[in-house]
């Protein structure tokens, strides 16, 4: 893994808090020396989180993101039943070995986007963590290919038991499968980012999902997408 100083300068007006879950020491290390290389982290602590009160707000916008290890991903489902907007984002770091674990577990773990660590320099992970940020859902491109590959040689639910959406709904739901955050999706359709939410709250409520990967993948199992 190697640091290049203030790689990716999108939306650095937003700071964020990254906390880490990672066994590996040395994975640990080497992540949190890549987040000492971008403007726009501004703590690293180790999951749990920091005290929020610790820290001065005077820095503009800030978020807390968890950067979590595959093998410590569990310890995180009790953050599954939480609304997305009042828990924080959750970056999965794992292996291609971990690949095709990543489907099972998605209904009682939270997951907003996916980064291997083969690769993964200051580039990489500044990009990843500012398309969170924005609404999207980063993964790479080994992990899709293996997520359709489930979706057309995985069981489907029979045709009474699919989930019914309405048009505005199977919209939204494409343009979340194409990594578009809110305020894209808004434009997109052309409705209020309030509809959006409620649209995008709709998706969750019933697909039975805790957050956008999770949608898109029930969704690509199910055929809807």
């Amino acid at each position: 893994m190697t640091g290049t100083r203030n790689a990716g300068s999108s939306l650095e007006s937003t700071k964020l808090d990254v906390s880490l879950l990672i066994g590996s020491e040395v994975v640990h290390r080497g992540v949190r020396s890549l987040l000492g290389h971008l403007a726009r982290v501004r703590t690293v602590s180790t999951w749990p989180p920091y005290d929020r009160h610790a820290h001065p707000d005077g820095e503009g916008p800030h978020h807390h993101v968890v950067i979590v290890g595959f093998e410590e991903w569990r310890q995180l489902a009790e953050l599954g039943a939480t609304p997305a907007g009042e828990r924080p984002w959750v970056v999965l770091l794992g292996d291609e070995a971990h690949v095709e674990k990543i489907p099972s577990r998605r209904n009682d773990l939270p997951c907003d986007g996916v980064m291997m660590l083969t690769g993964l320099d200051a580039a990489v992970l500044d990009t990843t963590l500012a398309r969170v940020v924005a609404g999207e859902l980063p993964m790479p491109a080994v992990l899709a290919r293996t997520l359709l590959a489930a979706r057309r040689s995985g069981p489907h639910r029979s045709a009474g038991h699919r989930v019914a959406l309405t048009d505005r709904e199977h919209e939204t739901l494409g343009l979340l499968a194409q990594g578009y955050s809110n305020k894209q999706i808004a434009a997109a359709l052309r409705i209020s980012s309030h509809g959006v939410k409620r649209l995008v709250a709709a998706l969750f409520l019933k697909l039975g999902a805790p957050n956008r990967t999770t949608a898109v993948i029930i969704a690509m199992n199910e055929g809807l997408v």
